[in-house]
């Protein structure tokens, strides 16, 4: 059964890029705009890994990545970080809970690398 996974991000430029890199992965994309709507997301239907942007309306990543840490069904979710910020911009007690950090502009082969290494097995 193919992986699901979440990725939320403001830029639907972003959103469309990243599902195009995905798609030869064989895994299932469900693209996302803010924080908001994936949460909503989450709680309606499975999900193996989530990709978040730091940097959006309404539900920024970091609230998100939070809201994500306390829910039963996800406290051990594998969480990536799509951002222009550079980990060491965020405060380290932020940053917990992360699985990985890509720095944008994203290289598309960084990013199936990391996929590969977060999705589970």
């Amino acid at each position: 059964m193919a992986k699901t996974i979440v990725h939320a991000d403001d830029s639907q430029a972003v959103r469309r890029w990243v599902a195009e890199q995905l798609a030869e992965m064989g895994v299932n994309v469900v693209s996302v705009a803010d924080g908001d709507e994936a949460l909503q997301t989450l709680r309606e239907s499975a999900c193996d890994l989530l990709l978040t942007d730091l940097e959006m309306p309404n539900l920024d990543g970091l609230a998100l990545l939070s809201a994500v840490r306390e829910m039963p069904t996800y406290r051990f979710l594998p969480v990536l970080i799509l951002s222009s910020r550079r980990p060491e911009d965020v405060e380290p007690q932020r940053r917990q809970g992360v699985t990985g950090w890509i720095t944008k502009p994203i290289d598309a082969e960084q990013l199936r690398r990391w996929v590969r290494r977060s999705l589970p097995t």
